[in-house]
C-alpha cells in the first residue's frame, strides 16, 4: 500500500513549507499513488498559489506482516 506525500514551500518565504500527506489513501498501485501526487499538486496550485511542490513520495507501507 502506498501513501501520497507533496512537500510544499512558499515561493515568497525561505523554508516555509508544508508537508502534504494524502488522505484519501492508501493506494494498491505506485502508479495510482502518483497519479494521486498529480492530483493534489493541481489542487494546491489553484487554491494556494504561492505554494510551489519541490518533492514528491509515494511512500510504501507493507503492514503488519507476522
Amino acid at each position: 500500500m502506498f501513501t501520497a506525500m507533496v512537500l510544499f514551500c512558499s515561493v515568497y518565504v525561505t523554508g516555509d513549507c508544508l508537508e502534504a500527506t494524502d488522505s484519501k489513501g492508501p493506494y494498491l498501485t505506485e502508479e495510482a499513488c502518483h497519479a494521486r501526487i498529480e492530483e493534489m499538486i493541481a489542487a494546491t496550485r489553484f487554491m494556494l498559489p504561492h505554494l510551489t511542490p519541490i518533492g514528491t513520495k509515494c511512500d510504501y507501507d507493507a503492514g503488519n506482516q507476522t
